[in-house]
């Protein structure tokens, strides 16, 4: 039945072009893993993985605080981690390492940073020291932050380097506040592309352009169950006496907590829907996205999205979820261990406990593969330098988990 439902898929997507969109939320899970799961630790709310060259992890926990853990599962503190605003869905969230790691030893973090009125987005740099029985971050700098204060989770706080190593692309969310993710003048929303030290890079879509912009959208747009009443389009006027923000690569999204590059260099995305309508998104550059005019999902108190087909100036996902599957995180495999899976992503699942393969067709195309139930909250999966996949339950305590053929 699972090989018949992804014909079908393929059978859609070849009548109508390769750029069809694919609802992928009704497939079910295989009835068997592929690989065997053997629990290694357990962490307090863990978020990211991040591995050394030599087999080791840093490992970020929501809470507060770093880990370098061995693959046996030993774990030392790494000090002098920055504080860190642990609220709702924001706290310590990504870790990173440097595309230059073997010469400069830097990591980057992603956190929410505590300030009057709330949290922001941060994203900092220090460079990684490990002694015998020790680690630590050494002249820890933030060099770039949001600075949207305030409540409100979906931060994105993912990180991507450019292929060729000279350039970071950030998620950054819409803070569950909807209308920034089209203004121009605020960075959630957005996915940005900086330079390794946080500046704008050169060349990006929105520099030296005026701030100003109208765009309409559907309201209430609100997270909320209180509100019942009718959806009403309006049209928002975001004034913009100051250039627009000069880090945006593009628009238009809502909780990106996926960004990876295909091995032919395309950068993908992955994000969370409203009720319905998580997206895999082909990111290019000055698109908008369209989040949060247009949705496959509805919002939380029922009140209807318009749909993408609604508004063809605005770039549909490839694949999306309807229901979904909560996506935690999205990696390229490559790897000895699982090569039948090489050139494919993994993409990892909160509320629907799964690990899905997606095949992607190199033209822009992708396809769901495999879904299987891991009968836990995956927030993160990657993959370490031996071919072998890594994940992070995400609980309280929250187990690390490694995944090997059978």
């Amino acid at each position: 039945m699972k090989h018949l439902a992804i014909a079908g898929l393929l059978l859609a997507m070849a009548a109508s072009g390769a750029s069809a969109q694919i609802n992928a939320g009704e497939q079910k899970p295989d009835p068997s893993l592929p690989f065997k799961l053997v629990q290694v630790t357990t962490l307090n709310l863990p978020w990211r993985i991040a591995f050394l060259p030599d087999g080791r992890m840093l490992i970020t926990e929501k809470v507060g605080g770093l880990w370098l853990v061995t693959q046996q599962g030993a774990k030392t503190p790494v000090a002098n981690a920055p504080a860190v605003l642990w609220k709702g869905q924001g706290g310590m969230l990504g870790v990173f390492l440097s595309p230059h790691y073997k010469k400069d030893h830097n990591v980057y973090l992603t956190y929410s940073e505590p300030g009057d009125g709330g949290s922001s987005l941060a994203l900092a740099r220090a460079r990684l020291k490990i002694g015998e029985d020790s680690a630590s971050l050494e002249g820890l700098q933030v060099i770039w932050r949001d600075g949207e204060r305030g409540n409100g989770g979906q931060f994105g706080a993912q990180i991507a380097f450019s292929p060729n190593g000279k350039y970071l692309f950030l998620t950054s969310g819409d803070r569950q506040r909807f209308t920034p993710a089209q203004d121009p003048n605020q960075p959630l929303g957005k996915i940005l592309r900086l330079t390794l030290d946080g500046k704008p890079a050169p060349g990006n879509p929105m520099a030296g352009k005026t701030g100003a912009a109208s765009v309409p959208v559907t309201d209430p747009p609100r997270d909320t169950e209180s509100a019942k009443t009718a959806p009403v389009v309006r049209t928002y006027t975001f004034p913009g006496p100051n250039l627009t923000p000069s880090e945006t690569w593009c628009t238009g999204l809502r909780t990106p907590y996926g960004l990876a590059f295909a091995p032919n260099g395309q950068l993908w995305e992955l994000e969370h829907g409203p009720r319905g309508g998580d997206e895999l998104n082909l990111i290019k550059k000055g698109k908008n996205y369209g989040w949060p005019l247009v949705s496959y999902g509805k919002n939380y108190d029922g009140v209807p999205i318009p749909n993408p087909d609604t508004r063809p100036d605005l770039t549909k996902p490839v694949i999306y979820w309807v229901p979904v599957i909560a996506p935690g995180n999205l990696v390229f495999y490559k790897g000895a261990m699982f090569p039948q899976w090489n050139g494919s992503a993994l993409a990892s699942g909160l509320a629907s406990k799964s690990l899905t393969l997606i095949k992607f067709h190199g033209k822009g195309g992708a396809t769901p593969a495999e879904r299987w139930d891991i009968g836990f909250r995956v927030r993160d999966v990657e993959v370490a330098p031996d071919g072998a996949l890594w994940m992070l339950e995400d609980a309280r305590p929250g187990g690390l988990y490694r995944a090997t053929p059978k």
